[in-house]
């Protein structure tokens, strides 16, 4: 028959109200007592919950997954959600589980003890701050940040090759003989939009063209709000030939726009989206977008996140999953 709680209590001498304790909230009770109580547990073999368990082991087997709050939520977003599946699944390989939160549920007194008592690492997407990194270095709970860098010694980070996908891009529709290419950048993080608007000006002076800044304009994130921007632009003067969008979204209002001006798609203006995600497969004709393999993204993740929680080093400080272009029926 398993042990109970009262077995622990008899062997150990203490009452059942501190063995409860002992198991859930640990910082209260002496050091000595604490010992004797995880002594007494572990002699009976009495794990009656994970927080037991990780008294013992000292693992929680828990992992926390920290996505900035306006990319919530995160089993939509066509850029995270294949990564978050792919991380669930290089996760319950290894018997952990996953805890997910927005950068503003951390900052709540539950969010605080959820993450910073019960995890053996943090995954943190998309942004953050110094002084959140450094508050879970202070634990001695190891991060590693997916899709953002910051310069902070010993800082591992998994990033995907935006900088190269945009010029790819651009260097093809250029190859295409297209010379009035405008750019609309979604209001992503600081971080991914100065790196692809980069790409884009340093793709187009490499090939000799000039942007037409009224068509280099950004626009948030999504179908609506492309559309009714597109909208505008396709009734200007010597309108753009080709659009580059930074996310798919983007690139839905932006054919949806050109569709309904009368334009031929991709005859009268040629559309890029960015992000390969299942909306590229839903239009017609079907969209020409930058592909990263985002689910390499997520295991690359969990592994490095592995190897610090088991006390290795990764080889690695920095590690860039490059992007391709998925040519469909948008572009020419």
């Amino acid at each position: 028959m398993p042990a109970t709680i009262l077995d622990v209590a008899k062997v150990s001498g203490f009452s059942k109200s501190t063995i409860s304790r002992a198991f859930t909230e640990p910082e209260t009770v002496k050091p000595d007592t604490l010992e004797k109580i995880l002594w007494a547990a572990k002699k009976l073999d009495y794990t009656p919950n994970a927080v037991a368990r990780a008294m013992i082991t000292k693992r929680t087997e828990n992992i926390g997954f920290i996505i900035y709050e306006r990319q919530k939520p995160v089993i939509s977003n066509p850029f995270y959600a294949p990564i978050l599946a792919s991380i669930v699944q290089a996760t319950g390989e290894r018997d952990y589980s996953l805890f997910i939160a927005s950068d503003t549920d951390i900052r709540l007194p539950s969010g605080e003890t959820m993450l910073r008592k019960q995890v053996d690492g943090v995954i943190i997407a998309s942004q953050t701050d110094t002084g959140t990194i450094l508050s879970f270095r202070k634990k001695g709970i190891p991060v590693v940040l997916l899709n953002y860098h910051m310069d902070l010694n010993d800082l591992y980070c998994i990033l995907s090759d935006d900088y190269g996908g945009v010029f790819s891009a651009v260097g093809y529709l250029a190859g295409r003989g297209h010379k009035n290419i405008g750019l609309l950048s979604g209001r992503f993080t600081p971080f991914i939009y100065s790196r692809r608007y980069k790409a884009y000006i340093d793709a187009m002076a490499k090939h000799g063209l000039q942007p037409d800044y009224r068509f280099v304009q950004d626009v948030e994130p999504t179908i609506r709000d492309a559309y009714g921007l597109v909208h505008e632009m396709l009734m200007s003067e010597n309108r753009p030939t080709a659009l580059l969008c930074t996310n798919d979204s983007i690139a839905v209002g932006a054919l949806k726009a050109a569709i309904r001006a009368g334009l031929s798609i991709p005859r009268d203006l040629s559309i890029i989206g960015y992000d390969n995600s299942d909306l590229c497969m839903v239009t017609e004709p079907e969209l020409t977008s930058v592909d990263t393999d985002k689910s390499e993204m997520g295991r690359l993740t969990v592994e490095q996140l592995m190897k610090m929680i088991n006390g290795k080093v990764p080889e690695e400080r920095i590690i860039t999953v490059g992007t391709k272009l998925i040519l469909r029926g948008t572009s020419n």
